[in-house]
């Protein structure tokens, strides 16, 4: 998304507060855009989140969308999961989102418990003043039974050394860019 003086972008990254934050961008009136089709050479606004927290709502997301009523849970099903790990774009790798982006010009958030009001405050420091502090974050699991469920199922088996290595070796880049990066309203 782009602002209307076309000086800040938004690199939508799934499941790092995404459908929380398009909308509060809307208000403002920014647009869909795409940085690669417009060439866009401006400072990019970009979420990042803890790779496996990120993966859980990710594979939790997938399940609800296309496999809700699955219920065949045994370790063939858990390999093939573990082996794969990304099925869609919400579980996808974040560095691949922002492929040729120069992130020293990107401002970084982490999507976490301070999100909204790090978001909320930036917003307001370039002269959109707003209350989204105060807005509830969407598609959360606890508020969807459907994802909660398939969440616990995948965080039970996460407890198992093995799928947890594989886990954090196929979102390794993402690790890396995340220890590289500055983080606006780091704590």
């Amino acid at each position: 998304m782009v602002s209307p003086g076309r000086d800040l972008m938004y690199v939508n990254v799934p499941k790092n507060a995404s459908s929380w934050t398009k909308p509060n961008l809307l208000d403002w009136k920014w647009t869909e855009d795409n940085y690669h089709d417009s060439q866009l050479d401006i400072t990019a606004i970009v979420v990042l989140r803890d790779p496996v927290e990120r993966w859980l709502s990710g594979i939790a997301e997938y399940f609800t969308l296309y496999h809700t009523n699955f219920d065949t849970w045994n370790s063939d099903v858990f390999d093939l999961v573990f082996d794969r790990i990304c099925f869609d774009d919400h579980a996808e790798q974040q560095v691949k989102f922002l492929h040729g982006l120069d992130t020293d010009r990107c401002v970084f958030f982490r999507c976490d418990q301070y999100y909204r009001e790090d978001f909320s405050t930036y917003l307001d420091e370039q002269g959109m003043p707003n209350r989204y502090h105060k807005y509830e974050f969407q598609h959360v699991s606890d508020s969807s039974p459907e994802r909660k469920k398939f969440q616990e199922i995948f965080k039970n088996e996460l407890e198992k050394s093995k799928y947890l290595t594989q886990i954090k070796n196929y979102y390794e880049a993402d690790y890396r860019l995340m220890d590289s990066v500055k983080y606006y309203g780091s704590r």
